[in-house]
């Protein structure tokens, strides 16, 4: 498509335009406040809707692939809007949650104690998350997710364990 301006004509391609749709979570990063928080909450429903009722080795999978996908957008996305981590690009926290809620058991409850402890993990960045996110360009961008999501785990499965479910 082409996009027209005072002064120029800009022409991006399908690629450029699929990356930015992907990486801004089909346009939950736009919206304000917190596009984290939206494009976390974009996560928890596409997990529901398409992983959490398959096996949790197809959920990792699954996962992993987003991850390894969101990581290719971004670092397309993010030249475009200009920035090392935009703030509208949140397909690193839809691939958080998914990754947060892989093999957790499937009832709310322990989807909402996923949800509010992986953003609680994002937003703080306890170490070493926030060296992750010194990496440069889409691996950047995902990586102190990644840290985020594994926190995630070991917090909800430690809290499974203590209450032995």
């Amino acid at each position: 498509s082409k996009v027209t301006g005072t002064a120029h004509a800009v022409t991006r391609s399908v690629q450029e335009q699929a990356s930015r749709l992907l990486a801004t979570g089909f346009g939950t990063g736009f919206l304000w406040p917190a596009p984290g928080t939206w494009g976390s909450l974009l996560g928890v429903a596409l997990f529901i809707l398409f992983l959490a009722p398959l096996d949790w080795r197809w959920q990792l999978a699954a996962s992993i692939g987003f991850t390894i996908l969101g990581t290719i957008a971004a670092e397309i996305a993010a030249i475009e809007l200009e920035g090392d981590d935009p703030s509208s690009i949140v397909v690193d926290e839809w691939a958080g949650m998914w990754l947060s809620m892989v093999a957790v058991p499937g009832s709310s409850g322990w989807w909402i104690l996923a949800f509010f402890l992986f953003r609680t993990f994002d937003i703080l960045k306890p170490f070493p998350a926030g060296r992750f996110e010194q990496l440069q360009g889409g691996v950047g961008i995902m990586a102190d997710d990644v840290v985020a999501a594994a926190y995630t785990q070991v917090a909800v499965h430690a809290t499974l364990w203590t209450l032995g479910i």
